[in-house]
């Protein structure tokens, strides 16, 4: 539910319930003094009949056919019934309508004082069908609910507007957030000109940006500096090892050792590359070298590389183009390769001891390049493999950094990466754009 609904919701329960039981309070009222109306028309009407009454002789005013009604002449402790209408209510209510059966009375009654009759005392009792009554207060009741329904209901329709025009601050603070893409863009929240909680939380978010901006500065300025610090020496050492084994007079037996060496080098410049990469990942403007690739020949060049650590798995690595493979793609070239390269090593290092990785390179309105590899498992995750960090299987070695930053570099590059697993078959689709116009 939204802030919105809520905001609504909440003041609809509490205008519903204050305006009920004032509502119920002025009901009360109302019935009350309709009662209180009705029942001094009956004191009247008593009253009146009260005075034409005589006992010597015995003079009697008649009611009429509604009304029904009772004369008590009491003297010398005696009383005296002189008159009684047929179908008088023997129990009559004096101060409420009986509500039960339909005609139900509300009786008066009225008295003489000792200076009217000296002798005695005339007790008149007037009973009337409050039939009418019933119906003023069954009708107040219903205007009463319905007045308050209708209530609720322009409340809701007018506190959702209001709700909108008092959350529209908020909601404009929500999109400008939203379009802050990446922790380096320097934009800022636009501060409200009215001083209030409003004014704060953009306050908040504003400070709270820049000190992301400075930790993520501080971070990419760190990998950058490592892995430039670190490239150098280890330039000089597969220098170094390259030299050596090229040279004759070093002992068969050592070249082994240093072939070993020359490898965990190469995976460390290579993991450097990452380390590069994943230093300005999320820069939008990061440059792009875009020159004229052949995917099949730099394929090639990728297996070359790769084509120790294939002896070392004792998996056999191989390609299928078709005809039109061969035409050039305009893109970054070492991107690219850094995409391909960690596709097919991710496919070695993971496919079953003897079996084949398959790389096939297709084109038909745009270049798909399909990586296929046996593994000892059936099925396993594939969204979860283009997370940092995340290897499929903790025992191989690898860093959880290839297929992330391979699918980084190819939104770069305005293709797909595409992972499938199933089948004891693990699948990976690069598809890259093909030529404009």
């Amino acid at each position: 539910m939204s802030l919105r609904s809520r905001v609504v919701l909440a003041v609809i329960v509490v205008f519903a319930i204050i305006s009920l039981l004032a509502g119920w309070l002025m009901l009360n009222r109302a019935e009350t003094s309709l009662q209180t109306a009705f029942d001094r028309a009956i004191q009247t009407r008593a009253d009146w009949l009260l005075s034409m009454v005589s006992v010597d002789p015995v003079i009697l005013p008649l009611p009429t056919d509604r009304e029904r009604m009772q004369v008590l002449y009491q003297a010398y402790g005696r009383t005296r019934e002189l008159f009684r209408s047929p179908g008088f209510p023997d129990k009559p209510n004096t101060h409420r309508h009986q509500a039960p059966h339909r005609y139900s009375y509300r009786s008066i009654t009225s008295q003489t004082t000792t200076e009217q009759t000296p002798d005695g005392q005339i007790r008149l009792t007037l009973s009337v069908p409050d039939m009418s009554l019933r119906q003023d207060i069954n009708r107040l009741r219903w205007v009463f609910g319905l007045g308050w329904l209708l209530s609720l209901g322009l409340a809701f329709g007018a506190g959702y507007i209001v709700a909108g025009w008092l959350l529209r601050p908020l909601q404009t603070i929500v999109d400008q957030a939203n379009t802050i893409s990446y922790a380096t863009d320097n934009s800022q929240i636009t501060l409200p000109k009215s001083r209030d909680e409003l004014y704060q939380l953009t306050d908040t978010l504003n400070r709270m940006l820049s000190r992301i901006r400075e930790n993520v500065d501080l971070q990419q300025n760190f990998f950058g500096a490592a892995a430039h610090e670190l490239r150098t020496p280890l330039t000089i050492m597969k220098t170094g090892l390259e030299v050596t084994l090229g040279n004759e007079q070093v002992p068969g037996v050592v070249k082994p050792f240093l072939s070993g060496q020359l490898d965990e080098v190469s995976r460390l410049a290579r993991l450097l590359d990452e380390f590069l990469t994943l230093s300005r990942p999320e820069e939008p403007t990061q440059p792009l070298r875009l020159s004229k690739v052949d995917v099949s020949q730099l394929i090639n060049q990728c297996l070359n590389q790769l084509a120790s650590l294939a002896v070392d798995y004792e998996v056999m690595v191989r390609l299928e183009t078709d005809k039109l493979a061969h035409e050039p793609i305009v893109t970054d070239a070492v991107k690219l390769e850094h995409i391909l390269l960690n596709l097919i090593e991710n496919a070695i290092k993971y496919a079953v001891t003897g079996s084949s990785v398959l790389v096939q390179v297709t084109y038909s309105t745009s270049w798909l390049v399909r990586v296929q590899n046996q593994t000892a498992r059936a099925s396993g995750p594939t969204l979860d493999l283009i997370q940092p960090y995340f290897r499929a299987d903790p025992l191989k070695e690898g860093h959880g950094l290839g297929l992330w930053i391979g699918h980084r570099l190819t939104v770069l590059l305005g293709g797909t990466l595409r992972l499938d697993w199933q089948a004891f078959t693990f699948t990976s689709e690069l598809s890259l754009p093909g030529p404009l116009g």
